[in-house]
């Protein structure tokens, strides 16, 4: 594991908003199907808008030539669901986020008559 990654992430599990934007890229971009897209100049009001704490497991790390890619599994109050972030020399570049569970999720599946 990459020390940017492991302050990036330890900044969104500890809702420390300098530890995360110091490990982004000048490039950074961080994408949730549900919010949309934040830029590093974004992300901060994104993650004080946040309902609590993210807790982060089952992570699993890739490095071909310089570049990491990280995939893990997070989870937050009632949410949670996997992201995917790529990682290179000067820090994180994007992150993507994906949900398993989402009350809006959950809401949109009881209308439609279905299970999320």
């Amino acid at each position: 594991m990459s020390e940017l990654w492991d302050r990036y992430r330890d900044g969104w599990i500890k809702g420390d908003l300098e530890m995360l934007l110091c490990a982004c890229a000048e490039d950074f971009f961080y994408d949730d199907p549900i919010d949309g897209r934040f830029t590093k100049a974004e992300i901060g009001d994104y993650v004080k808008s946040l309902p609590g704490a993210i807790e982060w497991t089952e992570e699993v790390a890739r490095e071909v030539g310089g570049v990491e890619t990280v995939w893990g599994w997070w989870r937050m109050q009632d949410q949670q669901g996997a992201a995917l972030a790529e990682v290179g020399p000067d820090g994180v570049h994007w992150q993507k986020a994906s949900y398993y569970a989402h009350p809006q999720i959950t809401l949109a599946a009881s209308k439609a008559g279905t299970s999320a």
